[in-house]
């Protein structure tokens, strides 16, 4: 037989060809170990994701014991005790009328469903011209085609452009780089009421929803929007009779020191999408919560909600993640983030005094992200060929720290921060450390005139 030519190299297609990946064969807590016995501290989750870090035996057991009665149900066949009590806990954590689940597998399907859903109810209304979703111009809802068309991520959108719909449209709540000249102090939320101005350019009765961040994750690097922002969002999707979708997918189940970011405000979208931390990792899931008046709009017209996947309330999945929301309830873990989150903003906040890149510190719970700039004073932020923040990451990845790169060209000069939220004080001292050391290796190799 004539061997084959890759028998000594990865058939995996990894994300970018000319890169040497490092092979992970465990994980343990927020650590990560290679095949070749090195340790990385994961600063970020892995992408927001892994937030009860890695290896965990509660998660395992559950896993396992599912597994062993039933790993899979057809949603048009069967409902299933396991997505039954996942959405039982979802919902009772939830504000409001949230009161009905659907179960996806990614981030980029919940955003989808929530497209579907949004446009379905209104024909069900008797308003089938409301098909618009709009979104901001810094945002991230996912990698499919009408996920990736209420994206404002202008590095992933080009490739698509024919095949996409062009619905982001309205400027970032961004304080450091107010797209109004403001500063936090003289704002009046103008970032809010830009979404009247796009509302108005589409026509509301074409607009069926807009779609929001709580934080804007990958877009921007943590961008976190000034107070009452979404309360005026919530005012206007009102007066308008659009429809309001949250989309926290990065802040949800924890992250942000409460279940749900979006209760920071106090305010009840029409639709909620969450996936990375509701099954922190364990497994591929998503949810999106529904209001009950969108509900009970269809079950007074067709009875028919829009079509979903294979694996919708796969049974394996959902047991694994109420066995994450029990390990967070049961184990104090929104207090841990609340705490360790202090020590993180403390910390990071000393080093930006100490490392003039570092600038704008903001972020919330255990959700952090800050810019490296050429210079301070004037907020100059580095080329954007030199694409600094990948340039700390790699200086990160040297000193066994996984951090986040973010932002978009020309400013692509953002990190997350974001290690899992089991955290402990000497960890998160740990990871200040790390981030420091690479902080000084990119000034004086990268980041010097």
């Amino acid at each position: 037989m004539t061997p084959n030519p890759r028998a000594e190299s990865s058939y995996l297609l990894k994300p970018n060809l000319s890169t040497n990946y490092p092979v992970v064969d465990r994980g343990e807590g927020p650590y990560l170990f290679d095949t070749a016995g090195r340790r990385y501290f994961d600063g970020s989750s892995g992408a927001m994701t892994a937030n009860l870090g890695h290896g965990l035996k509660e998660i395992a057991d559950q896993m396992a014991a599912q597994a062993s009665t039933v790993a899979f149900t057809f949603r048009n066949q069967f409902s299933n005790v396991a997505a039954e009590e996942l959405a039982r806990k979802l919902c009772q954590l939830a504000p409001g009328d949230l009161d009905r689940a659907f179960f996806v597998n990614s981030g980029s399907e919940a955003s989808e469903y929530a497209i579907r859903m949004s446009i379905h109810y209104w024909k069900e209304r008797g308003q089938p011209n409301k098909t618009k979703i709009l979104g901001r111009l810094t945002s991230y809802h996912g990698m499919t085609m009408g996920a990736l068309s209420i994206s404002g991520h202008a590095g992933r959108r080009p490739d698509y452009g024919p095949l996409l719909h062009d619905f982001a449209s309205v400027p970032p709540a961004y304080c450091y780089r107010c797209p109004f000249g403001l500063e936090p102090d003289g704002c009046a939320t103008e970032c809010a009421d830009a979404w009247e101005t796009a509302i108005a350019a589409h026509g509301a009765n074409n607009v069926a929803a807009v779609i929001a961040e709580p934080i804007v994750g990958a877009a921007g690097g943590v961008l976190v929007p000034p107070p009452g922002y979404f309360r005026r969002l919530r005012e206007i999707c009102d007066r308008h009779d659009i429809l309001l979708i949250a989309d926290e997918v990065i802040t949800g189940i924890g992250r942000t020191g409460t279940w749900f970011a979006s209760a920071t405000e106090g305010i009840v979208p029409d639709l909620l999408l969450l996936a990375k931390g509701m099954s922190a990792g364990y497994t591929p899931m998503a949810a999106v919560l529904v209001g009950q008046r969108i509900v009970d709009v269809i079950a007074q017209g067709s009875g028919s909600v829009p079509f979903g996947h294979t694996f919708s309330a796969n049974p394996l999945s959902a047991s694994i993640c109420a066995s994450v929301i029990d390990y967070i309830e049961h184990n104090d873990v929104l207090d841990n983030v609340n705490a360790r989150g202090a020590e993180l903003r403390d910390g990071l906040a000393a080093l930006s005094q100490r490392h003039a890149c570092m600038v704008d510190v903001r972020g919330r719970g255990l959700l952090w992200g800050f810019e490296l700039v050429r210079d301070r004073a004037s907020r100059r932020p580095f080329d954007a060929a030199l694409n600094a923040a990948r340039k700390l990451v790699a200086a990160c990845l040297d000193h066994g720290l996984v951090v986040y790169p973010a932002g978009i060209a020309p400013l692509n000069n953002a990190i997350i921060v974001a290690p899992p939220l089991i955290v402990t004080t000497e960890q998160v001292g740990e990871l200040l450390a790390k981030l420091g050391a690479a902080l000084r290796d990119f000034e004086a190799g990268i980041a010097a005139p």
